[in-house]
């Protein structure tokens, strides 16, 4: 009996919620939305969760979903990617302008219009890292539902609708094409792509590198096509699932919040992503003058989203996503390394500690 109510819950929380996003991937993608079986996925289980429905991602399953993706972003890196690294430099050092700058103004705009308490003010304007941050946040006079919401409804609203907006002002990339069957590559390759690529991702991981399953299959992935040692892609498919569950993974930061609770701070999460956007898109445009990059990449790159979501969204825009998710490493290192002395700074040390 056990064992039957855990598959019915496993089919109930996770299967009903996959097929629920796939149906929206699939409405998404027939109506001609960028990065439509991603964002699509995200807006219908995330209704699915607003409604009262469980929604959860079983802990292997997103690892394997992570490091799937992670192997297919790897396969968009070339020569030319390798190249365009002398340039990466100079937007790295945007970062030290970007994270201080966004913390401010959303800081900023929640105390003063939307009344928040300076602590929680503060955890939620923390551009990513949730995880790191929400393990701060309990550990201070913050309000920790209000800093989860604000910061998974800017995750849904980057997600959701940041394509649509590249698109609509012409810099967005063009959607990476689906390969076809005969560009997939002999199975050999495809099997030394699978096992080097999971490999090396479940070491990063257990080195517990910022997003480690994505990144190191990200990167064994880049290292056997950049130098030709493998040609195989992974089929349509597999990708369109992988797309699937992210959203419904990230859907799934909202089970548990009613709507109730989320029109309540629905006005402050919009102002802080407004807040936040309109930083990002300064910095980026300034940045993207002064390398001359395109614009686009430098605004997926500095989006305050997570490390997975933005290095998928760079690939199915067709943006870089190693350079995308190289950027968004670099920012949960910073705010890893200084957001205790920040909060220090910012807080004083009675109210963080």
């Amino acid at each position: 009996m056990p064992r039957i109510a855990a598959v019915a819950d496993v089919l109930k929380s996770f299967v009903l919620p996959c097929l629920i996003g796939a149906g929206g991937g699939y409405a998404f993608d027939r109506l001609g939305m960028p990065a439509a079986w991603l964002s699509g996925s995200l807006v219908a289980a995330t209704l699915l969760a607003l409604g009262g429905a469980r929604v959860a991602v079983p802990g292997p399953v997103a690892t394997a979903t992570f490091l799937l993706l992670g192997t297919i972003m790897g396969a968009a890196v070339t020569p030319e990617t390798l190249r365009l690294m002398l340039s990466w430099p100079v937007s790295m050092a945007g970062l030290a302008v970007l994270v201080p700058a966004i913390v401010l103004a959303i800081t900023v705009y929640l105390v003063r219009i939307e009344r928040f308490d300076r602590e929680t003010a503060f955890f939620a304007s923390i551009p990513g890292a949730l995880s790191y941050v929400m393990a701060m946040t309990l550990t201070s006079g913050a309000d920790a539902r209000r800093v989860a919401v604000i910061q998974s409804f800017r995750l849904v609203l980057l997600v959701a609708a940041l394509p649509g907006l590249l698109s609509l002002a012409r810099i967005g990339g063009t959607p990476a094409p689906a390969p076809s069957a005969a560009g997939l590559g002999p199975w050999p390759e495809l099997l030394l792509l699978l096992v080097l690529s999971a490999g090396c991702g479940l070491a990063m991981e257990r080195l517990r590198v910022p997003g480690g399953a994505t990144v190191g299959a990200m990167l064994a992935s880049a290292v056997l096509h950049a130098t030709g040692l493998v040609t195989a892609l992974m089929p349509e498919p597999l990708m369109i699932a992988g797309f699937v569950v992210i959203g419904v993974l990230i859907a799934a930061r909202f089970a548990g919040t009613s709507l109730t609770e989320l029109r309540h701070l629905l006005r402050a999460s919009v102002g802080a992503f407004l807040a936040g956007i309109a930083i990002t898109l300064v910095v980026a445009a300034v940045v993207a003058w002064i390398t001359g990059l395109p614009p686009g990449k430098v605004i997926l790159a500095y989006a305050p989203g997570g490390i997975e979501a933005m290095a998928v969204l760079a690939f199915v825009l067709d943006m870089d996503p190693a350079f995308v998710g190289a950027h968004h490493i670099v920012r949960f290192v910073g705010i890893a390394l200084l957001l205790p002395l920040a909060a220090r700074i910012v807080l004083g040390p009675q109210r963080t500690g």
